[in-house]
């Protein structure tokens, strides 16, 4: 039998927020791994996890640069970005680079299962 984990790195700085989402996510199939910095969650690209689910302000710059490392590298990798950003020219530049999805926090458990669930079956 074919057991297939499938493996999700979480980018979030703030801890609270950080472990609703693990444990969300945790209920919907996925073994999270977290990272609080933009140094970490690169870090954590290897091997690349199925999905990232993406802060954009973290504490040692814009979470972006993790989502242009994925495109540049071509890595088989989708990309949710989870945001309190409102700036709309902001979050057009984010889309540039073709995310799966852009949430607003807070995130609603529908909003992420309606995310997650499709990702993590197969």
């Amino acid at each position: 039998m074919d057991v297939r984990t499938h493996r999700l790195l979480l980018v979030e700085d703030h801890e609270d927020t950080r472990h609703l989402l693990r444990r969300m996510l945790t209920l919907c199939g996925w073994e999270v791994v977290e990272a609080a910095t933009i140094a970490e969650g690169l870090a954590r690209l290897d091997p690349p996890p199925e999905c990232v689910i993406l802060d954009l302000q973290l504490p040692d710059g814009d979470g972006e640069a993790i989502l242009r490392k994925i495109r540049s590298d071509a890595l088989p990798t989708r990309v949710v970005v989870n945001t309190g950003l409102e700036d709309s020219t902001r979050l057009g530049e984010v889309s540039d680079l073709k995310p799966e999805a852009v949430l607003h926090k807070p995130v609603s458990s529908e909003g992420l299962r309606r995310i997650c669930e499709p990702l993590s079956q197969g």
